[in-house]
């Protein structure tokens, strides 16, 4: 495992095991965290597809996170789909110099950058899939998951690939407990992914609420609860976060 760092990182990318594990939210929560924290953080999605771009901005807003969308989400589509597909649909190549370029000024305007990915093997281009984007961005990951039934097999997967293209990941969230009625899996699911996967820890267990998806200072007030997330985050940052939620 990484030892501890002696500067701030660049940032952190999100790598999803499937879609509608809640990287959105998760990102906008964490951004919000990393603020509460004195760090002035944003998320970027390179490339969103199927109109989520505007979700995105709508939940940074409420935040206080104001940048121009050409900054929070340089290449975009209408197309619900991965962003190869979309791009042929759309006729629109997806021009990753825009990625780079959005990337590029957030570091020079001193941002801590929160990388909302997605799948690993997602096509960006005919040649170019999300583990390549991964890789160039050269930011510590976290995996997201879903708490459900099917999470182990998905995390797994996604933790094999990644230690094959040397990117280890430094732990796991999973998402959305209680939402699936899954039970003993959703409760045991968590401790058995640590066994399995061990030095890596599960950073955060997260329960589903429906205002989160309104209310991203609720979510946030979630994320707080979680020590491990907060620690990543503190290390990450240089930072030592005075958080009043760890003495409730």
């Amino acid at each position: 495992m990484p030892g501890p760092r002696t500067s701030m990182a660049d940032g952190l990318f999100l790598v999803g095991t499937d879609r509608d594990v809640g990287k959105t939210i998760i990102g906008v929560g964490l951004v919000g965290l990393l603020r509460e924290m004195g760090i002035d953080a944003t998320l970027l999605t390179p490339i969103s597809t199927g109109g989520s771009v505007e979700r995105a901005t709508d939940l940074l807003r409420r935040i206080g996170v104001t940048l121009p969308k050409r900054l929070l989400s340089p290449v975009s589509y209408e197309t619900l789909a991965s962003p190869y597909v979309a791009s042929q649909v759309e006729h629109k190549p997806v021009d990753m110099e825009r990625v780079w370029e959005a990337y590029a000024e957030l570091r020079q305007q001193g941002k801590f950058v929160v990388v909302e990915g997605g799948g690993l093997m997602v096509p960006i281009t005919s040649r170019y899939a999300l583990v390549d984007l991964l890789k160039d961005f050269d930011l510590p990951s976290i995996i997201i998951g879903k708490t459900a039934r099917g999470t182990l097999n998905h995390c797994l997967l996604t933790l094999r690939m990644m230690l094959a293209f040397g990117l280890p990941p430094r732990g796991f969230i999973l998402n959305g407990f209680g939402q699936f009625g899954d039970g003993f899996a959703e409760s045991l699911n968590p401790d058995v992914l640590e066994e399995l996967t061990a030095p890596l820890k599960v950073l955060a267990v997260l329960e589903w609420r429906p205002e989160y998806q309104e209310n991203p200072e609720a979510f946030i007030r979630a994320l707080k609860q979680q020590d491990r997330i907060v620690s990543l985050l503190e290390e990450l940052t240089n930072t030592s976060f005075q958080n009043p939620a760890r003495d409730y």
